[in-house]
């Protein structure tokens, strides 16, 4: 069997600052949030530039995918698709449909899976399936990534970003005791976050890295909380814990924002530019590591999971 399209896809991100308030309009549609709260909010996009990276960035990793399984001997278009912006997941499998193609390799642009990080997306195509099929297109035939959080080339491209930021401490920082590894990814409410994998492959995925690296000791915190005021979340807070390690007289911290594979707003914004600030606040040089985006061993574990699945 040979796949003739590959579909990744994500969350998607506002563009221009006019996407901005269409994109969080989606994003928050039958939740009743006040329209001056959505405004609050991209106001802080305002602070990173007006819009977000997110979909140039993965472009881009379709790009590089495309382009090495070229280089393997493997021609399939890669394509991308959103849930909260154009290109729509609905609209490119649709026209992938129209254009004849009948065997389609997803996968889902989100390390740690949980209702909202990948269930979602798998009942979209579900829904999009029987659209195309009431429309009289034959339905593509789908294949689902298998699980890569811990696959090597995801995890040594992580230690390598981690090894990046730690380049940018003084010999001093360095000193055992003196600067702190946290590693991060987007708060869930912690009753969704136990009853997926979600909480569970985060934590394999930092034991992989760390076994790697050789750290002993090591951090978690997390970002981007959002729901109600009284449901309890995945917690310490970024920002919280920097307010901790202050009171400990703590000298620098590497930030490894594992969950996240590209720049986007709960990494410019949440990290880069809140808790950054509040790292600064308290004296503490923090250092936010790299996201995978474009790595190597990122982009050829992508393409090995098209292979593996072929052979």
């Amino acid at each position: 069997m040979k796949y003739d399209a590959i579909l990744l896809t994500g969350f998607g991100g506002p563009e221009k600052p006019g996407d901005v308030i269409p994109f969080l309009e989606d994003v928050t549609k039958n939740r009743a949030i006040p329209a001056e709260r959505l405004h609050q909010i991209a106001r802080n996009y305002e602070k990173i530039g007006g819009s977000s990276p997110y979909n140039r960035l993965t472009r881009e990793q379709a790009q590089a995918l495309e382009k090495l399984l070229k280089t393997r001997g493997l021609d399939i278009p890669v394509s991308v698709g959103f849930a909260h912006c154009s290109p729509r997941i609905p609209e490119v499998l649709t026209e992938l449909a129209q254009r004849g193609k009948t065997k389609i390799f997803v996968i889902v642009m989100a390390p740690h899976r949980s209702p909202v990080s990948y269930d979602k997306y798998l009942d979209l195509i579900n829904d999009t399936l029987k659209a195309i099929r009431s429309k009289g297109l034959n339905i593509p035939e789908i294949t689902y990534a298998p699980s890569w959080h811990i696959r090597p080339g995801f995890i040594r491209a992580i230690a390598d970003c981690i090894r990046e930021a730690y380049s940018y401490l003084t010999p001093t920082q360095k000193e055992h005791g003196r600067t702190e590894l946290v590693f991060t990814t987007h708060s869930l409410p912690l009753k969704m976050a136990q009853e997926s994998a979600y909480l569970q492959q985060f934590e394999e995925t930092i034991r992989h890295i760390t076994q790697l690296m050789d750290v002993p000791h090591y951090q978690t915190a997390y970002t981007s909380r959002s729901g109600k005021p009284n449901e309890v979340w995945m917690e310490p807070d970024l920002g919280d814990w920097i307010d901790h390690m202050g009171d400990h007289s703590l000298s620098a911290c590497v930030v490894a924002p594992v969950g996240f594979l590209v720049d986007h707003m709960e990494v410019l914004y949440d990290i880069d530019t809140l808790a950054q600030e509040k790292a600064k606040h308290r004296s503490i040089h923090m250092v936010r590591a790299n996201t995978v985006g474009l790595h190597p061993s990122f982009i050829a574990m992508l393409a090995s999971l098209v292979e593996e699945s072929l052979s």
